[in-house]
């Protein structure tokens, strides 16, 4: 994957991209993700964020990792939400399949994602 904004702008727009981090309140986060962040001493330290995970620049995401991020720490949370429209009787019905939490060292808000990206592509090769 490579992110949106180092895309050059005459670049075909094949394979998958993300966005830049968006930082976001602490309640738009999965209660699974805030939960693992909960039973951290410094939890109060940790800033939300949300990546959008597109495979096709005129069409919507169809993932998103949300991301806690501990800049002091540096210490990351992060959880992957596929997103997939369903082919059962035409309902346009939107399925969610999330990974489970993955922690990472990282140095900012994208090294994290770019961390919890490798460490799902690690888990899938095993």
């Amino acid at each position: 994957m490579m992110s949106v904004d180092s895309r050059p702008a005459r670049a075909p727009s094949t394979g998958q991209f993300w966005s830049p981090p968006i930082p976001v309140d602490d309640v738009e986060l999965s209660p699974t993700l805030l939960r693992q962040i909960n039973f951290c001493d410094d939890r109060r330290e940790f800033r939300a964020y949300v990546v959008q995970v597109f495979a096709d620049l005129a069409g919507p995401p169809e993932a998103v990792f949300e991301l806690a991020f501990n800049r002091r720490s540096k210490r990351a949370c992060a959880i992957l939400e596929a997103v997939g429209a369903t082919d059962l009787g035409g309902s346009g019905d939107r399925v969610v399949a999330a990974t489970d939490p993955i922690w990472v060292v990282a140095n900012s808000p994208r090294s994290a994602i770019d961390a919890a990206f490798q460490a799902l592509v690690d888990r899938c090769s095993d």
